[in-house]
């Protein structure tokens, strides 16, 4: 297993996605936006949906750690939120303020943090005991996955 960042970092680099996301999708055309790279494949716009969901599966682990004794943090199906849910987004424009809204919101929750309440742990559904410190990295390294690929998918467009 990888060592997870220090809080500081996570939230340096959580900080950072907004200005990450915004440049990538700044100049993007909405054909490129709403085009699958490949079968089975999101679309950008899709992406942006799913990050906006997942903030907010993030954001509801995160408090639900700092607030209860080692509270269940239950999984979720991506793709079937995806499915589910993604063609309600049909301006990514929208997804995107959802997503800087509940990223906001949670940084102002990571900000406000002691040290020792960084170490307070949830159990996950599928990966155990979890601090919020591995929480917060988690989310890190769910960023870099899209950004990389909205990255690919608008490269196409070329």
């Amino acid at each position: 297993m990888m060592a997870i960042l220090e809080p500081s970092v996570s939230l340096e680099r959580l900080k950072g996605t907004p200005r990450e996301l915004v440049a990538l999708l700044g100049t993007a055309k909405s054909e490129a936006m709403h085009r699958s790279p490949g079968e089975d494949e999101w679309s950008p716009a899709t992406v942006v949906a799913h990050l906006s969901d997942a903030e907010l599966v993030y954001s509801v682990r995160i408090r639900m750690a700092l607030t209860a004794d080692r509270p269940y943090l239950a999984a979720f199906d991506e793709n079937a939120w995806v499915n589910r849910f993604a063609d309600l987004e049909v301006d990514p424009k929208e997804s995107l303020n959802r997503w800087r809204a509940l990223r906001d919101a949670n940084l102002r929750v990571l900000e406000s943090l002691e040290p020792g309440e960084w170490k307070l742990t949830g159990l996950h559904a599928e990966r155990g005991e979890l601090s919020v410190a591995h929480i917060a990295d988690l989310l890190v390294q769910h960023d870099r996955a899209h950004l990389a690929q909205i990255r690919a998918g608008l490269a196409d467009d070329s």
